[in-house]
């Protein structure tokens, strides 16, 4: 009976810059070593596991920063598993090309890099064939899959760092049919690309278990990886392995019942833990005229007693239409032309102005207006 063991990640991004974090001086190299540390944990597990294979599929590193001491420290770890194979694909953040690691570097023997010239790499011992389609620089390679040449009396394993069925517009990000995926014949498809898991896409065969480590406030939750057994006509057996210590959270909070700093601060912080968290806090509801939340003393405060905090006010002024119209200054002067305006527009065109007003007594307050979504976290 044909049947394999496996390790399964995808996009670490070692070396990845964390600008977002820069705020908090120390951070940025923080996570970085925590991202290592991760695949360290993972090395770990396989020694006492011993899976037959270790699929890395794609966006290992980062091109543009990851030089020789990162590699050379990965190379460390693959090569303490010497005998488990380490099979690996490029990613569009770590893309094959010319001066790549994957091509410069001499990885350790059990380290093995299936490039665009390569397409496959055939293991007698347990008569397994793995595919890989990773990313050359400039493009992906999905188009490939159509030429590949799968033998029925073996497990067939596809890396590959991309979508299934996902086109956006003119985009496709690397994306492939899942249709076309289970024509093939493929036992197993390790997938890598979308930071987000995947389980058991295209009839049972699409797998991908998402950054092995939080990237950012748009990957909550825990990350991790995939372990399994693939038994051939058998579909594989897959299992997602939690593998982070620290993770990133949102908090939306509702500040209408505040008019302080302090009151805002104190609502807030018995939420937050210390030692695990990097949180982005949204501030809803509504705030009086008189209350503009301190942002700057605000992130201070709780950046002294969690590993990250980011602010952001989304919070609105509200005074009543009634009570602006009588103001004196520019925001009397501004709410009465907004109202003369809808005294004649068409009912559709009345629920806007309203929101234009608000948005400009914020904006005569502020002095400006923020872009929706901040800044990205």
């Amino acid at each position: 009976m044909d049947k394999i063991t496996f390790f399964h990640c995808a996009d670490l991004h070692l070396d990845t810059p964390f600008r977002t974090l820069a705020s908090k001086p120390g951070l940025p190299a923080l996570r970085r070593r925590e991202i290592f540390n991760s695949l360290a944990r993972l090395v770990e597990k396989a020694k006492t596991e011993k899976p037959d294979y270790l699929f890395v599929a794609g966006d290992l590193f980062e091109h543009e920063y990851t030089g020789l001491r990162t590699i050379s420290a990965v190379n460390g770890l693959f090569s303490s598993i010497p005998d488990i194979k380490v099979i690996m694909i490029a990613g569009n953040h770590d893309p094959e090309a010319v001066n790549s690691h994957y091509r410069t570097y001499k990885w350790s023997n059990n380290v093995l890099f299936i490039s665009s010239d390569t397409d496959s790499i055939y293991f007698k011992d347990n008569n397994t064939e793995i595919f890989g389609l990773g990313w050359v620089s400039g493009t992906g390679q999905a188009a490939s899959l159509e030429t590949m040449d799968l033998q029925d009396d073996r497990i067939n394993v596809l890396l590959f760092h991309g979508d299934a069925d996902l086109q956006i517009g003119s985009r496709d990000y690397n994306s492939i049919s899942s249709h076309l995926l289970r024509s093939k014949g493929f036992d197993y498809v390790a997938a890598g690309h979308n930071h987000k898991k995947k389980t058991g896409e295209g009839s049972g065969i699409f797998y991908n278990p998402g950054s092995l480590e939080p990237l950012g406030f748009d990957e909550p939750g825990a990350h991790g990886f995939f372990s399994g057994t693939i038994i051939k006509n058998s579909g594989p057996e897959v299992e997602f392995r939690a593998n982070t210590k620290t993770l990133y959270e949102t908090l939306a909070i509702d500040i209408s019942e505040y008019d302080s700093n302090q009151q805002v601060i104190n609502s807030i912080k018995p939420l937050l833990k210390s030692e695990d968290r990097l949180y982005k806090i949204v501030l809803t509801g509504n705030k009086p005229l008189d209350y503009s939340p301190d942002i700057s003393l605000l992130e201070k405060d709780f950046s002294s007693s969690v590993l990250f905090a980011k602010v952001r006010d989304e919070s609105h002024v509200f005074v009543s239409i009634d009570e602006l119209s009588v103001m004196k200054g520019l925001k009397g002067l501004f709410t009465r032309q907004i109202l003369k305006k809808m005294e004649t527009a068409a009912d559709e065109d009345k629920a806007l102005l309203e929101k234009a007003l608000y948005f400009g007594i914020e904006a005569i307050d502020n002095g400006k207006i923020e872009r929706a979504g901040g800044e990205g976290l």
